[in-house]
């Protein structure tokens, strides 16, 4: 169900990196100059990168290497004059820039760089997804990556991730090869870019572990399991502060999975998903992929979607995704900051007001029209838009404790698919039903009806229709009206039963008027039809 913070996340991780050219320095370089990365994955996806730089002059170069591991540096021919690594200005937390100077022996300088990142390589057979680190060295001087996995795999998609990081183009490796059950792949490369890889194993079962703390129950790859208890252990927490506070508690064992990402996963950023399907409603899915953003990502994300569940328990319509998304983010950002996760969602709650900057708060209602069939272009804004409505009303009410309240009604309701429902509910939680649509209204909200208002509307109107003559012509189409209204008041669709009931209040004013003018013609047809009676005996009489 969450599809837009995973884009945002994918895109706010990868964005850190920036625009690598032009915060490098620029250095004369020689064509003679060569890179060549290799990328060692093991059976759990524990991933072993060698870089070696080789040249035949001296001179400078320079090369981006991580600031989030560690990594040793290899003289194996020539020597090593000076060497500096600073961070990317604005590169944020993961990437740095190597910069070093060299002379060669005997013709050739070369240097090996290593380091190591356990479980970098996202495995649940039979599916795997490589994602290598960002390769960045000055353009001009050739490059070549090999790709190593274990095992006989299958690929699906290759491709390059490149510098601009909103371009994905897929590629074929120069090369393919086994040797010793290990699948080899040759590449090209480019700087500045990634190189990116779908594909399954063959012939291979995962070794699973289940984990349980009731309601829910993990069925794992056993080499995930500290990830898994760590997922556990906060939604053990978690499901005591929400059961507690909105007075929600699951009969049924909910399954919370990890998965790999698809191809199409991963462009669109799918960081988790509770599935729509009616035979799959108790189930959470966490993309593995959130392990490569910065620490408490994955907690918040199984924290958004653990609050889909417990939305899915007050009758909310799934259509409603605005309501759905904007609160499931609410919920999980004041839950991250009561468990210890303060840092990541304060930079939720920040990446969701820098993408408000400009938008015009009081005009939000392009929010309603969001559902699974209509996708617009940026989903982050309809996640920033929607997060912040219940934001606001939540800091101005009561925070988690005044939605424990309106979980509480809404549950109390027989399912709930218009806004209307819901702004109506907050209005009697205030004790005021004008001040819960005004605060909807306030945002630009369209088709905001006084539920209540309206069926004390319906029972008038039915007074009414009773009192209408069954003589009068007008009152069978009055009262299939009166039916049809009813019948949208009863299935939730608010806004169209009012609409109808503004035109029936005008046609049930007529009856009289028109059951009169009709009686009145059909008179004077009599009269004129007895009038022509009487001349036509009288001409036949002379």
């Amino acid at each position: 169900m969450d599809r837009a913070i995973p884009t945002i996340l994918l895109i706010v991780s990868l964005l850190l990196v920036l625009s690598i050219a032009s915060l490098i320095p620029q250095i004369t370089y020689t064509s003679t100059s060569n890179y060549t990365y290799k990328f060692m994955v093991d059976h759990d996806g524990n991933t072993y990168v060698s870089i070696k730089f080789e040249s035949e002059r001296s001179g400078i170069s320079w090369l981006i290497l991580p600031s989030y591991t560690n990594w040793t540096v290899s003289v194996l021919n020539g020597s090593l004059k000076e060497s500096e690594f600073k961070p990317l200005a604005g590169g944020g937390p993961f990437w740095g820039n190597y910069t070093f100077s060299f002379d060669p022996k005997g013709g050739s300088f070369s240097m090996l760089i290593e380091y190591f990142i356990p479980l970098y390589t996202f495995i649940v057979e039979p599916d795997g997804f490589f994602l290598s680190p960002l390769i960045g060295f000055q353009s001009g001087v050739r490059g070549s990556a090999i790709v190593s996995i274990e095992g006989s795999i299958r690929i699906g998609t290759a491709f390059y991730l490149s510098e601009s990081l909103n371009v994905i183009r897929s590629t074929n490796p120069r090369k393919i090869t086994v040797e010793s059950n290990t699948t080899i792949l040759e590449f090209d490369v480019i700087p500045t870019s990634r190189i990116g890889l779908t594909f399954s194993k063959r012939g291979v079962s995962p070794d699973m572990v289940s984990l349980i703390e009731p309601p829910f129950h993990m069925n794992i790859p056993s080499r995930y399991l500290d990830i898994g208890r760590r997922i556990m252990e906060l939604y053990g927490k978690a499901y005591k502060l929400l059961s507690d506070i909105l007075n929600v508690r699951f009969d049924e064992t909910i399954e919370v999975k990890l998965f790999v990402p698809t191809m199409q996963q991963f462009q669109e950023g799918v960081a988790g998903f509770v599935p729509i399907s009616p035979s799959d409603l108790q189930s959470i899915n966490l993309n593995l992929f959130n392990l490569r953003y910065i620490n408490g990502t994955m907690e918040l994300v199984a924290l958004h979607e653990l609050a889909h569940h417990f939305i899915k328990a007050t009758g909310l319509s799934i259509d409603k995704l605005w309501i759905h998304e904007g609160l499931a983010e609410y919920i999980s950002i004041e839950l991250a900051s009561m468990l210890g996760y303060s840092d990541i969602a304060y930079s939720r709650y920040n990446q969701h007001m820098q993408i408000l900057q400009g938008v015009r708060l009081s005009s939000l209602s392009f929010i309603q029209g969001w559902n699974f069939v209509n996708k617009p272009a940026d989903v982050r804004l309809l996640y920033a838009a929607s997060f912040y409505i219940f934001h606001y009303i939540g800091e101005r009410y009561g925070g988690m404790r005044f939605y424990g309240k309106l979980f509480d009604t809404l549950k109390g309701m027989d399912g709930v698919k218009e806004d209307s429902a819901l702004a109506t509910s907050i209005g009697l939680i205030l004790g005021d039903i004008s001040l819960g649509l005004s605060e909807f209204r306030r945002f630009g909200l369209t088709g905001i009806v006084d539920t209540i208002g309206l069926s004390s509307l319906l029972s008038y109107l039915r007074e009414v229709t009773k009192t209408i003559p069954e003589l009068l012509i007008s009152k069978p189409v009055l009262e299939a009206i009166l039916s049809q209204i009813t019948s949208l008041y009863n299935r939730g669709l608010y806004s169209e039963a009012k609409a109808l009931a503004e035109v029936y209040q005008m046609f049930v004013k007529l009856p009289y008027a028109i059951t009169v003018a009709l009686y009145t013609i059909l008179t004077v047809l009599a009269l004129i039809g007895l009038s022509l009676k009487k001349k036509v005996e009288e001409y036949f009489r002379e």
